[in-house]
């Protein structure tokens, strides 16, 4: 299969998973459940980073790193699929820019 089709393939069935998602009781509930993680996920992160030194000097690679460990121990207490713990990754690790900004703040202090 080429490129194109590839991409065109993965394309339609991660669209028809997320309308999937917000269509169906039970994908909203799936969401939701998704979500909630994720913001548990984030505050671990953050009080982990923020208990050590590390924040002073962390880039975007080394906050992926740490969310993809803190990721790791739920998917194994939660035994999740590789799929969601890799759209949690994704999701909890577009958060670098909040993440940014919560440190400008203590940087202020």
């Amino acid at each position: 299969m080429g490129k194109f089709k590839k991409g065109l393939f993965l394309g339609a069935l991660l669209g028809a998973s997320m309308t999937w998602m917000s269509t169906t009781k039970k994908g909203r509930e799936t969401r939701d459940q998704m979500l909630d993680f994720s913001s548990d996920i984030y505050e671990e992160v953050q009080s982990k980073i923020l208990k050590s030194d590390a924040w002073k000097k962390m880039g975007k690679q080394e906050f992926v790193c740490e969310v993809r460990e803190v990721v790791e121990k739920f998917a194994k207490e939660h035994k999740w699929a590789v799929s969601v713990k890799n759209m949690i990754v994704k999701l909890v690790s577009s958060q670098w820019g909040t993440f940014q900004k919560e440190i400008q703040k203590l940087k202020k202090q």
